[in-house]
């Protein structure tokens, strides 16, 4: 199979050459257009950009110069059923596209309607067509002439309840005088004012009943008349009211026809139609928020849904509005389809480590979506798995570890305090989550771990970009045992790994304040960003008084942790074309420890290298600073209280679900003051001590899953002597041994950042 591989690009770059000899008699391939301006306009840039991707048809796609999906293509026979011939072309494969496709005439008249409805009154486009013998490409000639701009925009002035409304939200319309004309905005307009209108009830009015009228008469200027269209219905002309609202929380197909003959129980500003009691009234009192006798809004209308979706008990939500026959009122109806109340899922994974460990997981999870009839979601979760070292690294020390976890999680929807807190009208539903847990992790000859959590708080979404999420409550008891002789001479040569092993509590709290726009796949630049502060201890701090024989204050007879951390995670996404963005991330913790703690407790140190950090480096062996044990290769359990992380990376659409990248990390964990064990471990020399790896890797994107390879290799070596840190003299992919020492592959499920 290695073999093979080797002969893959000789195989496609014949298979390229003979793209030209496999077409259809008297046809030939279509490699592309050019288009060219004859004169300047303004934001020619954008324009060109617009009118390219108008431009039909799209040519075979290039991949380092080649069209290696025609080839693969070419490659294959015309398959007999799911083989290998059936991938290459129906999966992997792309077919010629052909001169006969082309209709220049065509796409010419595309382009020049576009350039009109953008302003350009005058534009022309002319064509021709290019051959060879064995190809053909086109070339579109534009003069897009003098753009014209808005000169002034006038609304109707009549004294009807709709033109009264239109001019009262004239402040937000998008049409400004001094803009170029454009046929979208005039549209967006028409949205605009038609949302404005349904906001004060006017329920039946649709954005064809408003007509936008231009005068040209002017050069290179146009006035724009909005008016209502005469022919508009009476309905489209008055606002509506809520008279009834009637929710079926039990709704299925099943029971259409027998709705009627169910109990109607009022309850506040809406009525309950729930014969089987599955809910209680409260649930729909917080997340309805169409009111008995109120204006209709459709921002009401909007939230009342997204609302019934984040409650996540209901399937399917429809909602039904019908006219009160004479009246200008409104009957809206509810029709909710519950989930299965109860769920359990069983799970089987397995994973591969850069560090030569492999292993399995098996989890078991139990789910009650409407535990005390609130929408309340009881998760309960069990699971074990074992980790095994494999390869060449392996050795007697601490080759397998297993592990056992379990969790009780119970979430409201909504907020659970002492204090009254309003409920928000936004279409996002606030969570109360308070859960339990429990672990072992057993690292065979050398230690085990025992662990209880807990944690109670809050989690809300300010609105489409910012959430919360505040754990006024979040504790962790960290209990060690079994230390074997072994790692009892590890601890004794580390101190702060010592240190960080010791019983004890970690009770505080913690808040993250989140921002992204990643969900406006528009935008051609998105950003994420995570900021977390985690506190322990301070609290307690002051007000415990008990203290052991070494000072340190104690909780039930155990001291606790105390430190401040602080982590900020960075991250934005440029969109350079439809199948390529550039990526990048910039990571930076600090932790600092206190009175009880003179280090960060284990669980809460900061770590580096592994699939999704820097990929040249295996995790937990990178640091701190330009500290480097030959054991961590084995024990994998370098740590700090500094972690400052940097990536960037090229992705790019290869063919069907293929992704590639290419991709830079930098990076390296430091101790606030140098452990003296550990040379070289502090911050002082910090920027002296950037470790840096670069790679490339492929990803197989299926939307609901992506599996990665990233395949990577160290550019700058920290614990070298300085000045000889920078190894690119030292690469050599042809060396077994070089590749032995220092490529690294990563596998992981889905993108790294």
């Amino acid at each position: 199979m290695t073999r093979i591989l080797y002969y893959i690009p000789f195989l496609l770059l014949l298979a390229s050459c003979s793209n030209l000899k496999k077409l259809p008699a008297g046809d030939k391939l279509y490699t592309g257009a050019t288009l060219k301006f004859t004169d300047d306009p303004k934001g020619k840039k954008l324009l060109r950009t617009e009118l390219e991707g108008l431009i039909r048809p799209v040519p075979n796609r290039k991949i380092l110069g080649m069209r290696i999906p025609l080839s693969l293509y070419n490659l294959a026979k015309p398959p007999k059923g799911k083989g290998l011939n059936y991938l290459l072309r129906e999966k992997w494969g792309e077919p010629p596209v052909l001169l006969s496709k082309l209709r220049a005439g065509y796409t010419a008249a595309v382009l020049r309607n576009h350039l009109q409805n953008n302003g350009f009154f005058n534009a022309t486009t002319l064509f021709e067509t290019i051959e060879t013998e064995k190809t053909a490409r086109a070339v579109y000639t534009v003069h897009a002439g003098e753009a014209y701009h808005i000169n002034k925009v006038v609304l109707p002035e009549d004294s009807s309840m709709v033109a009264s409304i239109i001019r009262t939200y004239r402040n937000e319309s998008v049409l400004k005088p001094g803009e170029r004309f454009s046929l979208d905005k005039i549209k967006e307009e028409r949205d605009r004012i038609d949302l404005a209108l349904k906001e004060e009830g006017f329920f039946y009015f649709n954005p064809e009943y408003l007509l936008v009228e231009v005068d040209s008469s002017l050069k290179g200027k146009v006035d724009l008349y909005v008016t209502v269209k005469p022919e508009t219905p009476g309905l489209a002309r008055q606002p509506y009211h809520i008279k009834e609202v009637t929710i079926y929380p039990n709704y299925s197909l099943e029971k259409d026809s027998l709705i009627q003959e169910d109990k109607v129980r009022p309850y506040k500003e809406f009525s309950l139609v729930d014969d089987d009691s599955l809910f209680r009234p409260i649930v729909f009192d917080r997340s309805v928020f169409l009111k008995q006798d109120s204006i209709y809004r459709r921002s009401s209308h909007n939230i009342t849904l997204r609302r019934l979706v984040s409650l996540g008990s209901f399937k399917f939500i429809r909602a039904a509005f019908e006219r009160v026959p004479g009246q200008p009122l409104l009957n809206a109806t509810l029709f909710l389809t519950p989930y299965p109340k109860r769920t359990i899922q069983l799970e089987l994974n397995g994973n591969s480590k850069s560090n030569n460990f492999i292993g399995s997981e098996v989890s078991l999870r139990m789910i009650n979506r409407n535990l005390m009839r609130g929408a309340e979601k009881l998760d309960i979760s069990l699971g074990g798995g074992f980790e095994n070292q494999v390869g060449g690294g392996a050795t007697q020390l601490s080759t397998r570890s297993l592990t056992l976890n379990g969790e009780v999680g119970l979430s409201f929807p909504r907020f659970i305090s002492p204090f009254r807190i309003i409920n928000p009208r936004t279409p996002f539903v606030p969570n109360t989550r308070m859960a339990v847990g429990y672990e072992i992790l057993k690292r065979t000859g050398l230690y085990t771990l025992k662990a209880v959590r807990g944690n109670y708080g809050y989690n809300w979404k300010q609105n489409n970009f910012w959430e919360h999420i505040f754990l006024p409550l979040n504790f962790n008891y960290v209990l060690p045992s079994n230390i074997t002789p072994e790692f009892e001479a590890i601890l004794s040569q580390d101190l702060a790994l010592r240190q960080s092993f010791e019983k004890q509590f970690i009770i505080g709290s913690t808040y993250t304040l989140r921002f992204s726009n990643q969900a406006e796949t528009k935008r051609w630049n998105t950003s994420f960003a995570d900021f977390n502060i985690d506190l322990s201890g301070n609290a307690l701090g002051l007000l415990t008084k008990e203290r052991n024989a070494s000072g340190q204050k104690q909780l039930l007879g155990n001291p606790f942790s105390q430190y401040v951390r602080f982590t900020a995670d960075l991250r934005n996404y440029w969109k350079l074309s439809e199948g390529a963005t550039w990526a990048n991330r910039f990571l930076l913790g600090y932790g600092f420890s206190y009175g009880n703690s003179e280090v960060m407790p284990f669980v809460k140190q900061y770590f580096i290298g592994g699939s999704n950090s820097i990929r040249a480096f295996r995790a937990r062996t990178l640091g701190p600073g330009s500290y480097h044990s030959t054991s961590s290769q084995l024990l994998a359990s370098e740590a700090g209280d500094v972690k400052l992380e940097m990536s960037t990376e090229l992705r790019a659409k290869l063919f069907s679900v293929v992704n590639g990248a290419i991709f830079a990390d930098a990076g390296n964990i430091w101790f606030r003051k140098e452990n003296a064990q550990k040379p070289g471990s502090g911050l002082e020399d910090w920027t002296k001590e950037i470790a840096v790896g670069a790679g490339a890797g492929l990803r197989f994107d299926a939307s609901i899953l992506v599996v990665r390879f990233d395949l990577a290799f160290p550019l700058r070596k920290p614990w070298y002597p300085e000045g000889n840190r920078w190894v690119l003299d030292e690469i050599s992919f042809g060396d077994k041994q070089w590749r032995k020492e220092n490529m690294v592959l990563n596998i992981a499920i889905g993108y790294p950042f």
